[in-house]
């Protein structure tokens, strides 16, 4: 379970990643009650330029230990982005049950900035190194434009709206609702009114997603403590869990609006509909729908009408990425699943605010990521 987690969240930091996530570990082992030396189990993962703009780190972990000062017998990378985070949890209870480690720290995030600011995507880093090519499939990926993955998941909101009719404003809804939930938060990077007509009056990205659909990239990291009890904080843990993948290019895929959620979630359809809020994957908008969707949430081709009749505050019909999601807290280094993690521990340790949920016993929290959607992580939280 969860001893202690923390975030540090920069839209601009102007030192190193490492100064960062030094942050983020002070004060995840403060609200944990643990020194660096309790530390003894460590898991990351790495994506190549989001590391302080570094393509590739020889021996990633191990550099990350040495100057964080600890000395973990069990180490691990995941290397499938947004859900990672919520992979070590899971595996992380399952090692610290074997006995083979008591604390064991999950430290994700990174300086999105570093690409951002170079007019680069997570994927289209290697366009800034000549030598270096992320797959033999980049031809297949990039067209004559490379702006993967904002264009993949254009892509997918193209064909939705093709085959159920789904509109722009359906999409947008969503947006200016998550609004709702970040300016009530108190803790989003991005807050003020929106309305549907700002959403779409947002310059077009790749058709038909718009500049105020997509996540920001932003500099920071969570550091979250797994440890054998919660110290001060409520006794919080995976009661269910799913995860699954698939390494298709969407050219190869049957149908793109089915993603590996689908399966991920498959076990405990029934659960998930008892929850008491959702954390959904919210890179853009047309994610959220589909994951709405791909859990069995809503029916196919309903996620739309769906946004458009229930309220998703804290409040609401539907309590949905309560803090605002990433679209209004920022996605450090292209990876959203730490913000699902970090917002879904606040709500359930009654540590909201004014944004809290009342009184909430089981979350689901649903990460996706890699190209073209290849991972989801399904899971509830609970006592």
């Amino acid at each position: 379970m969860i001893r202690g987690f923390s975030e540090a969240i920069y839209k601009n930091y102007d030192g190193t990643a490492y100064e960062i996530m030094n942050e983020a570990l002070n004060k995840a082992l403060s609200m944990a009650g643990l020194e660096r030396k309790d530390i003894d189990g460590f898991m990351t993962t790495f994506l190549p330029g989001v590391f302080d703009g570094n393509v590739y780190m020889h021996f990633f972990p191990d550099q990350l230990c040495n100057y964080l000062g600890i000395k973990p017998k069990y180490i691990d990378s995941l290397e499938y982005g947004g859900p990672s985070v919520l992979s070590a949890f899971w595996r992380a209870e399952h090692i610290i049950k074997s006995g083979m480690a008591e604390n064991i720290l999950l430290l994700f995030g990174g300086k999105g900035s570093a690409v951002r600011k170079k007019k680069q995507t997570v994927d289209s880093i290697e366009n800034l190194y000549p030598e270096i090519a992320n797959t033999p499939y980049k031809t297949l990926l990039s067209g004559y434009n490379y702006t993967n993955p904002v264009s993949d998941y254009a892509l997918l909101a193209q064909r939705h709206m093709k085959i159920y009719g789904t509109t722009d404003e359906q999409r947008a809804a969503l947006i200016v609702k998550q609004r709702e939930n970040a300016n009530r938060s108190g803790y989003s990077m991005f807050t003020g009114p929106i309305t549907v007509e700002d959403v779409l009056g947002s310059p077009m990205i790749s058709s038909p997603l718009h500049l105020l659909e997509i996540v920001y990239p932003v500099d920071g990291f969570h550091a979250f403590i797994v440890s054998k009890n919660a110290g001060k904080l409520r006794e919080i843990r995976i009661k269910k869990y799913g995860e699954a993948h698939q390494s298709a290019l969407p050219t190869e895929i049957d149908d793109i609006t089915i993603t590996p959620a689908a399966e991920s979630s498959s076990g405990f359809r029934d659960n998930i509909k008892r929850c008491d809020f959702y954390e959904l994957y919210d890179s853009f908008s047309i994610t959220v729908m589909i994951q709405l969707e791909n859990t069995g949430i809503v029916p196919p081709g309903k996620s739309g009408e769906f946004l458009e009749k229930n309220s998703i505050s804290v409040n609401g019909d539907f309590p949905l990425n309560t803090g605002g999601g990433s679209l209004n807290r920022g996605q450090p280094a292209y990876m959203s699943g730490s913000v699902l993690l970090y917002e879904a521990l606040l709500q359930m340790n009654g540590m909201a605010g004014r944004n809290q949920v009342k009184n909430p016993d089981k979350a689901f929290i649903n990460g996706m990521g890699g190209w073209a959607r290849n991972h989801s992580v399904s899971m509830i939280l609970g006592e």
